[in-house]
């Protein structure tokens, strides 16, 4: 049995543009090991307290019921998603 504990996710970050029906436009999807584990959008309509944050908008596989928080920046979230997808892959 491999013991993947120790094992670093590669996270990659892909950017998209993603049809919200709002200012919220821009997006990235995140691949973690090779696999589409989520598509995160930037917080950009003036009616958003964190604008430029960054919202996770899809979530797939082990994160589909996952809560995530609303990101500062995009080195946060891949951060958060090495530790939520630790070892996984």
């Amino acid at each position: 049995m491999v013991d993947r504990g120790n094992v670093e996710t590669l996270v990659v970050l892909q950017s998209i543009s993603i049809d919200t029906a709002s200012p919220d436009h821009v997006g990235m999807l995140v691949i973690a090991n090779g696999l589409l584990v989520a598509v995160l959008v930037r917080l950009d309509a003036p009616e958003h307290e964190r604008r430029g944050a960054w919202y996770m908008e899809v979530r797939l596989g082990r994160l589909a019921k996952v809560r995530a928080p609303v990101f500062d920046t995009l080195e946060d979230a891949t951060r958060w998603f090495r530790q939520h997808l630790k070892g996984q892959g």
